[in-house]
């Protein structure tokens, strides 16, 4: 028999102690995810200068265009005759939550959907912003252009897949080619503000792995409405028995000389450290923590039900309720609400789905009020498109502009930021059937939100490399 030499038993170790630990249960998503949501950072005490982010991500491409509704006569016309042939998405003028900007755009007059109305108490209140018309782009664009083929325009426009990444990226211009997200480049800056042992803590998602939240030196840590994520063969017997959770855990603990099992020995035990951290500091849900959120009335139904997006929210809240125990003072989220891809049936899902939003940003909105945390905690909408404004025999298509809600206690709310495009097809910001040329890009919206976050102008440009392209002062002023 041929003698292995030392790197090929290291290698032969490693091989069998992962086949043992997958025959164990870790396999199963979503722990083998977790692996590399965890990497040590610095101590730091105190947390007076608390802030977070939280992206509420509409997968599926909402339709920006039956969400925040154009109401003066021209516009309400030229909307309603386009939503005309699709039962439901025509809305009658006095359904609708009308909206008073503080800062009026020209002969125009503004309503909600009708299922917003927690957007409209959060607007009305000052607490709410619009950001209208905003989307993909590597610099400012024009129909003609487009028509020229003269400026770069974002990989793949109107595929999901594409624009989500897009619009998740730190830039636009690769689409799906681009590994890391906006959310964890701020985090890779800023990060070193939270404890050494804690910045696992600094970014978050509630709806598994996202681009939003990768950063070059920053990692996710993903957990669910429940809590944190445990590795299952230790949180529960391992095949009934507790002889099994002991192999399980020897297997996991074992010394390595191989750098490679070292290495995922090394990220085994974070991980293991993590998760026994956040339980331990994470706020309980309901009376004695963060209180449970309403359920919802159902416009499809007519009853009462659960709200997911608004259960993210509070596991968010419990979080950030744990911030002192967890070390951190700059924490950044990302939940997600989907659905939004309706070619059919749009009038009925869009109207659930909408209420849960705007039920559940109430709810948050109300909980960081209740922590005394309103002016240290930012909400905003994102999603990867928006859709067409004529309607198809039943709903709307993928489209590319729309309009989102940034919500919380710094928000410079009621108010309108960007310019509301014109209603109607063949106009000029419509590149057909009313799909949307994007005139707010996604660096304006984000590195706003970033500049309050607390980067520099100068971090703001090496965040995102195309914001400079956006004029001499891109930030768009809707944070205080």
């Amino acid at each position: 028999m041929k003698m292995m030499n030392k790197r090929q038993q290291s290698r032969r170790q490693f091989l069998r102690t992962a086949s043992m630990a997958s025959m164990a249960g870790l396999t199963v998503s979503p722990f083998l995810l977790e692996l590399n949501s965890v990497a040590a950072m610095a101590q730091q005490s105190g947390t007076s200068d608390y802030k977070a982010l939280v992206c509420i991500f509409l997968s599926g491409g909402n339709d920006g265009h039956g969400t925040v509704i154009a109401t003066d006569a021209e516009s309400f016309a030229s909307f309603t005759q386009a939503r005309s042939g699709a039962p439901g998405l025509a809305y009658a003028q006095s359904s609708l939550l009308p909206v008073t900007l503080k800062t009026p755009q020209s002969g125009r007059t503004f309503a909600l959907n009708p299922n917003l109305t927690g957007v409209q108490n959060l607007f009305n209140a000052g607490r709410a912003a619009i950001i209208s018309n905003s989307g993909t782009l590597i610099a400012p664009v024009t129909k003609s252009q487009i028509q020229a083929n003269s400026v770069p325009l974002p990989a793949s426009l109107y595929s999901h897949f594409d624009q989500s990444a897009a619009w998740q990226a730190i830039t636009a211009t690769s689409g799906s080619a681009v590994h890391e997200g906006w959310g964890g480049a701020i985090a890779d800056i800023l990060g070193s503000q939270n404890a050494n042992s804690n910045s696992a803590f600094t970014c978050i998602s509630t709806a598994g792995t996202a681009l939003f939240l990768s950063g070059e030196n920053t990692y996710q840590l993903n957990v669910t409405s429940a809590g944190p994520i445990p590795i299952y063969g230790l949180a529960n017997p391992t095949f009934g028995t507790s002889a099994g959770t002991s192999a399980l855990s020897s297997i996991l603990s074992a010394d390595e000389t191989n750098l490679f099992a070292k290495e995922y020995e090394a990220v085994v035990q974070r991980s293991i450290a993590a998760q026994a951290t956040l339980a331990t500091c994470m706020l309980p849900a309901g009376p004695t923590g963060v209180a449970n959120p309403p359920q919802y009335l159902d416009p499809t139904t007519n009853k009462l039900a659960d709200n997911p997006l608004a259960s993210s929210l509070q596991t968010v809240a419990r979080i950030i309720g744990g911030r002192s125990g967890l070390g951190v003072t700059r924490q950044i989220f990302y939940v997600q609400l989907g659905g939004f891809d309706m070619h059919d049936n749009q009038a009925p899902q869009h109207a659930r789905l909408l209420t849960q939003l705007g039920s559940a940003l109430e709810y948050f909105d109300s909980a960081m009020q209740t922590a005394g945390l309103s002016n240290n905690v930012t909400a905003f909408t994102a999603s990867d498109f928006g859709r067409t404004l004529t309607a198809n025999s039943d709903g709307t298509d993928h489209g590319w502009g729309s309009h989102h809600f940034v919500t919380g206690g710094a928000v410079n709310g009621q108010d309108m930021y960007g310019q509301y495009p014109v209603i109607g097809s063949n106009q000029a910001n419509d590149m057909g059937a009313g799909r949307l040329i994007p005139t707010v890009s996604i660096e304006q919206y984000a590195g706003t939100l970033a500049k309050w976050f607390g980067l520099s102008d100068g971090q703001v440009r090496q965040v995102f490399p195309n914001f400079g392209n956006f004029g001499s002062n891109p930030y768009m002023g809707f944070m205080g």
